[in-house]
């Protein structure tokens, strides 16, 4: 199931983090953002907690490594506020929003945590609990010796996320790592320009949002998945649904090149160094989203060999929303990029 929606207690959890994210960006202290950031978070915890042992123990890795990171967080907040040791407290913030968003070295609580959550549940991670975080970096006063960390920090993100995502055969850990990938570039762009960064944070929310939502409907949470699917019907949507990772690697004209067109434009007269290496290891993750489609070109080839089974164009709800959103949405953006 997509997290706890169906009931009445989802519902209202998620619709508290929506609340949450809002506080955050809407207020002027940095009282009220830590106030709209832990509501959200706490809130993700009862969306995401579930039904079954494994969600629950998700949560409270989750849980755990949130809690830290709000610490560090509010302990640097309240030595900006009183005016003690503001050096200190401003690189605690940044500590802290590291440590929420999973950016290197506090990557490793990604892939566990992601592994055995609901398609819901990833999306609320993966996803929402993002913006408070890339929102405050945004606004963030760096220094140069700041600038050169971030850099680093980003490229050895964008390593790790590349790196991590190969020869994984669960999806949900496949797209954890390739949040972890793309964090890089939207931390680099957070401190660079804000309009291409959210513009990069609207094409990859999106992007990743009806990728997760296509996956639950049709029950597929990794390779073994297909392994044990004999409906034909179900090969020929998940052959139109994995259009999502040929977008997710950024190749023309599908719309997630959008997002490598908003790095360079935003980053490279910055962060020239940062910029080609986050658009290198996007260049690298393309292996594993290949490796996705291949895996199931071949098994649906066999298949449909073996069944003399013809699968042609489906006209289901889920391969007609895979060619909106990646081709039709791609040549939307292009078009308004070249105005």
């Amino acid at each position: 199931m997509f997290g706890v929606m169906g009931s009445l207690s989802g519902v209202v959890s998620f619709l508290f983090s929506l609340i949450g994210v809002v506080v955050g960006f809407i207020s002027v202290s940095m009282l009220g953002v830590w106030v709209g950031m832990e509501l959200s978070f706490l809130s993700v915890i009862c969306f995401g907690s579930g039904s079954s042992t494994e969600e629950t123990e998700s949560m409270m890795k989750y849980f755990i490594i949130q809690v830290m990171g709000s610490c560090v967080c509010a302990m640097g907040f309240l030595m900006v506020v009183n005016m003690f040791e503001i050096m200190l407290g401003q690189f605690l913030i940044m500590i802290g929003m590291i440590m929420k968003l999973g950016v290197f070295p506090f990557h490793f609580w990604v892939g566990p945590v992601v592994s055995k959550l609901s398609w819901g549940g990833c999306v609320a991670i993966l996803l929402l609990q993002k913006l408070i975080p890339l929102w405050v970096f945004s606004n963030y006063i760096l220094f140069f010796k700041d600038v050169n960390r971030i850099e680093f920090l980003c490229c050895m993100t964008s390593l790790v996320g590349c790196l991590g995502g190969l020869n994984v055969l669960n999806y949900r850990v496949l797209l954890g790592f390739s949040s972890v990938q793309n964090l890089g570039s939207m931390v680099l762009l957070s401190c660079c320009h804000e309009f291409y960064l959210w513009m990069f944070i609207v094409v990859y929310f999106i992007l990743s949002g009806f990728l997760m939502m296509s996956l639950w409907v049709l029950g597929v949470y990794g390779f073994q998945d297909l392994v044990k699917e004999k409906s034909p019907k179900s090969f020929d949507n998940f052959w139109w649904v994995s259009l999502y990772f040929l977008s997710s690697a950024g190749i023309p004209p599908f719309v997630g090149c959008a997002m490598k067109v908003a790095l360079i434009y935003g980053c490279w007269n910055y962060m020239p160094l940062g910029t080609g290496f986050c658009v290198l290891t996007s260049c690298i993750s393309l292996v594993f989203y290949l490796g996705v489609i291949l895996s199931v070109v071949i098994f649906w080839g066999k298949s449909s060999s073996l069944s003399k089974v013809y699968y042609g164009f489906s006209n289901s709800k889920v391969s007609v929303l895979s060619l909106l959103v990646n081709l039709a949405g791609g040549f939307l953006i292009y078009l308004v990029l070249s105005l």
